[in-house]
């Protein structure tokens, strides 16, 4: 993975332990250490001493080309902290260079204010130059970005943009890779998310910044001296600190660290009016289409409660120069709920409570350390963000007929499997919102998560390729999900935590349509709001069909004209058995017979096969999902054409007649 700086050990050490800069620099502080080393005493100076102020400024000076904003000493290496603010600055003034150019038409006009950006010059002649090809077009970048968007492993990533131009123009990296090791630049110094910045530098990439000037104007430009110009510069920052001993007002980060030590919901990384999440598309039986490009889908209820996404903030302290060293504790720093629209939720303190073990997953620096996007840079490490996503839901008893309607079955089918068997609580959707919309703390709450993420998963809006930590299908986030749900409320036992909110969404794998009708039978016959159907792809944050939702409950009252019975295996009392029993009834919608078979408890089956009157010629209200076109499924409903109801289910009996409220 790229890193977030270099690391240097100090010249008496010898060569540099991790650089992710350019040779040059390797080569440039290989040759100052090997100077320093040979003047160097045997007795172990302080840190100053270890560190010639003439070759400390030699470096701070070489920094001012590769985008480092800040240099630390910590356990006697240098730190340099990469400025991932320079590039967007650099990019606008090149902006406001083109617009003011392309406004002006006369030649002299244009020569004039080109001058005025001395601090472009090397970048300007660069991308002009007849003989560079960066082999690589805008077009094409944003193409694939769409269709994959993946990022690279960051060891060819440089930090400025001719760096980049130059391994594109001289085929070091080429194809998909070069998009891949270019959207990795564009995400690392936060240009992907911003459009305008983003096409900016797409002129830059096809060497055109319609301005209407080119090489030959350049040639004649006069330029100003950059210190007379208001251009953004590199501004990196030395302290010196004793590693044993030090210093507590260490200033070595580029970004400001609150006084309550908590990290900001929207950091640059993710600006609030761009805040997107996965989000699903309806759908509509027939369910064939899913399958035809033989893909792999998940399914779930659909929760009657309030999205939320957990934003996990860990400090992650540096990396020791040692593999074998202690790496230091990960401490979870912060944590926010927020909406799918970013807005976040206050109420949510005991929740966050039952998290905070989890600075002590064991995977958990792997997963931190996969992902390249930061939140905060502090002195002591940099703060990285585990997102869970999921449903807040509170909860309340089922209801007798609720309880009698929710039958335990045993016939082996997938739907089955998604079913909790026995559990008497309902979400509560009307509390939920109420509760989540007050600043006081929710007692009382479940949480089902069905998804954890990278924060660079999250920003991206295309699934990343796959790399290792990222990029991960659905089907290997749900082992991740079961993995810390687990994990955690082992933790939480140990505890004595007795009312544990973290809650496991069953998700139930799908193979074909046959599954997929047994599920939405299911949700019917159990009065959920619906099912989710997800993907086994990797993550896309934003409105896709790779996420599919079926939901659409409609009623009417109808009269049954008939029934059919069959022998049934049913839980009576909680001991299963055989019964003759209420099959379905028949109805009439639309003039054409439709047969309604979900949504009776074992009661009524077993006694309205024994009394039929009870039933036959009163009125039910029938919950459906839209009407659909017979296609001869019953025997009764022959007629090719005519319209039926999608998974019907009874709602309510009227056995004293019609409907009286």
């Amino acid at each position: 993975m790229w890193r977030r700086g270099l690391l240097l050990r100090p010249p008496a050490v010898g060569f540099p332990l991790r650089i992710r800069s350019s040779q040059t620099l390797v080569q440039y502080i290989g040759s100052r250490a090997s100077s320093s080393q040979a003047a160097r005493s045997n007795s172990d100076p302080d840190v100053s001493e270890s560190y010639p102020r003439e070759w400390i400024d030699s470096i701070v000076a070489q920094q001012k080309g590769f985008g480092h904003a800040a240099i630390s000493v910590k356990d006697m290496n240098l730190l340099i902290f990469p400025d991932y603010s320079y590039l967007p600055r650099h990019l606008n003034r090149v902006a406001e260079l083109q617009s003011r150019v392309a406004a002006e038409n006369s030649k002299t006009g244009k020569k004039l204010i080109i001058g005025e950006y001395p601090d472009l010059r090397e970048l300007l002649e660069y991308i002009y130059d007849p003989n560079l090809r960066t082999n690589l077009t805008y077009a094409n970048l944003k193409k694939w970005i769409t269709t994959n968007g993946g990022i690279s492993d960051g060891s060819m990533v440089p930090w400025r943009i001719i760096d980049l131009f130059n391994l594109l123009a001289n085929k070091r990296v080429t194809g998909n890779d070069a998009k891949e090791l270019t959207y990795t630049f564009l995400m690392m110094h936060h240009i992907s998310e911003d459009q305008r910045l983003m096409d900016t530098f797409g002129k830059l990439l096809d060497r055109n910044l319609v301005a209407g000037f080119g090489a030959n104007t350049l040639k004649e430009v006069i330029w100003r001296k950059v210190d007379e110009v208001d251009a953004p510069v590199f501004e990196p920052k030395l302290t010196l600190q004793s590693a044993a001993n030090p210093t507590a007002n260490s200033d070595v980060s580029p970004l400001q660290v609150s006084k309550s030590g908590k990290t900001p919901i929207h950091p640059k990384t993710a600006k609030v009016d761009k805040f997107e999440v996965a989000l699903g598309k309806s759908l509509e039986p027939p369910f064939d289409p899913l399958f035809k490009d033989g893909s792999e889908w998940y399914a779930s209820r659909k929760l009657d409660g309030v999205r939320c996404l957990t934003f996990l903030d860990f400090l992650v302290p540096s990396l020791s120069p040692s593999p074998s060293s202690d790496q230091g504790s990960i401490k979870l720093v912060s944590v926010h709920f927020v909406s799918r629209t970013g807005k976040e939720f206050t109420s949510l303190s005991k929740l966050e409570e039952q998290l905070r073990p989890l600075s002590n997953l064991p995977d958990l620096r792997q997963w931190l350390v996969a992902d390249p996007l930061i939140v905060e840079e502090r002195p002591e490490g940099v703060v990285k963000r585990l997102i869970l996503d999921g449903e807040v839901c509170v909860m309340r008893p089922k209801t007798s007929d609720e309880l009698a309607t929710s039958q335990a079955r045993d016939d082996g089918s997938v739907a089955e499997s998604m079913w909790i068997a026995n559990d008497p609580f309902v979400e509560d959707f009307s509390s939920t919102v109420s509760q989540m919309r007050r600043s006081e703390t929710i007692e009382h709450l479940s949480y089902f998560v069905f998804d954890v993420l990278s924060y660079a998963e999250l920003n991206a809006k295309a699934s990343f390729r796959a790399h290792e930590g990222l990029g991960k299908s659905f089907g290997r986030r749900i082992e991740d999900i079961r993995y810390l749900g687990k994990w955690l409320n082992g933790q939480l036992d140990s505890e004595g935590v007795k009312e544990k909110m973290i809650k496991d969404l069953k998700q139930i794998k799908v193979s074909d349509v046959k599954d997929v009708e047994a599920m939405v039978d299911r949700a019917a016959r159990e009065g959920w709001e619906g099912i989710i159907l997800r993907k086994d792809t990797g993550y896309k944050g934003k409105r896709s069909s790779d996420i599919r939702k079926f939901k659409k409950w409609l009623d009417a009252e109808y009269k049954v004209t008939s029934l059919d019975t069959s022998s049934m295996r049913l839980s009576v009392n909680g001991v299963f058995g055989e019964h003759n029993a209420l099959a379905n009834v028949w109805i009439e919608h639309d003039g054409h017979p439709v047969s309604v078979g979900s949504g009776f408890t074992a009661e009524q089956r077993i006694r309205y096969a024994q009394y039929p009157e009870q039933i036959v010629g009163k009125y039910i209200t029938v919950e459906y999902f839209g009407e659909s076109d017979s296609m001869e499924r019953e025997k009764k409903a022959s007629t090719v054409g005519k319209k039926s109801l999608r998974f019907p289910r009874v709602k309510m009996v009227w056995e004293e007649g019609k409907r009286g409220m």
